[in-house]
C-alpha cells in the first residue's frame, strides 16, 4: 500500500507497506516492476483495478514511483483511464506532490489526463 507522509521539510514521501501478495498487479506497480504489470495484464488483470482502501490504480503507482515506461504503456497501450484516488489526487497531482518524480514525467502525465478529461467531455 501507498501511504504518502512529509518529511521533515513538509515534502510527500511514499512508504511501502506490506499488504499485496508477491504477483499482485498493484504490488508490482508500486516496486515499477514493467513486466510483472504487463505480464498481470496479458493474463487479464484490469488496468483500472484499484486498492481497496487507498482507490490507487496501477496508473498512480506507476507514475509515484517515477516509472515513464509503464506509465505511458498503461496510458497508451492498455487505455488506463484517469480518476481520482480515495484522496482525490488525480495522477497528475501525485507527480506534483511526489519527491523523485521527473519533469518529462510530469509533463507527460498532464498533457495525457488533458486529453483524457477533454475526450471524456466530447
Amino acid at each position: 500500500m501507498l501511504w504518502i507522509e512529509t518529511d521533515e521539510q513538509n515534502r510527500p514521501i511514499a512508504l511501502d507497506r506490506p499488504r499485496y501478495a508477491a504477483d499482485d498487479m498493484l504490488a508490482a506497480a508500486r516496486r515499477a516492476d514493467t513486466g510483472s504489470v504487463l505480464a498481470a495484464l496479458a493474463r487479464g488483470e484490469d488496468v483500472n483495478m484499484t486498492d481497496e482502501q487507498t482507490g490507487l490504480s496501477a496508473l498512480h503507482l506507476a507514475v509515484a514511483s517515477n516509472n515513464i515506461e509503464l506509465t505511458k504503456a498503461l496510458v497508451e497501450e492498455h487505455g488506463a483511464a484517469f480518476f481520482a484516488d480515495g484522496f482525490g489526487r488525480w495522477p497528475s497531482v501525485i507527480a506534483a506532490e511526489m519527491a523523485g518524480v521527473s519533469d518529462e514525467l510530469s509533463d507527460y502525465i498532464v498533457l495525457a489526463e488533458a486529453r483524457f478529461i477533454d475526450a471524456q467531455s466530447k
